[in-house]
């Protein structure tokens, strides 16, 4: 009924409890420093996580991608045609009628990778996020363990 007084805040206690919001308003606020760190390199953040996962495993599918980065297999095509056509990305054509081609990182992705890599790492330090090292490994711990938890 408006105006009752009964009842005041959020029926699940303090919000600043409530981890997985915290978690959610970490992410907000982690990405608005990614995008801010990767803008002078015209580098939106997932065209950073492909390249990243690239480097690490060269020559993976379409649909593999999509999975180490937690997309749909058609938004990473559309985001590899992006990056192909800024030479970014490189595909090899299948091996055969109805296989996957392979994504590579071309060279200028390798390049573009390499010059904003110690940028990143320096914006999410353990002392830039005001946290000590052992700290830090372990919330990159527990981090993992709730993605695995979530699954793909």
């Amino acid at each position: 009924m408006a105006g009752d007084k009964s009842h005041t805040g959020w029926s699940g206690g303090d919000p600043d409890d409530f981890t997985s919001m915290t978690l959610i308003r970490t992410s907000l606020a982690m990405r608005r420093v990614f995008v801010a760190t990767l803008a002078p390199f015209d580098l939106p953040p997932h065209h950073f996580s492909v390249l990243m996962h690239l480097v690490e495993q060269p020559g993976l599918s379409q649909a593999d991608l999509a999975r180490v980065v937690l997309a749909t297999p058609q938004s990473v095509g559309e985001l590899l045609r992006v990056m192909e056509h800024k030479g970014l990305v490189e595909r090899t054509a299948p091996a055969g009628r109805g296989l996957p081609s392979a994504v590579y990182a071309s060279k200028a992705g390798r390049d573009i990778l390499d010059a904003v890599t110690p940028h990143v790492k320096a914006a999410f330090a353990p002392e830039a996020l005001g946290l000590d090292e052992a700290t830090y490994r372990r919330l990159n711990v527990d981090l993992h363990a709730v993605l695995e938890a979530l699954g793909p």
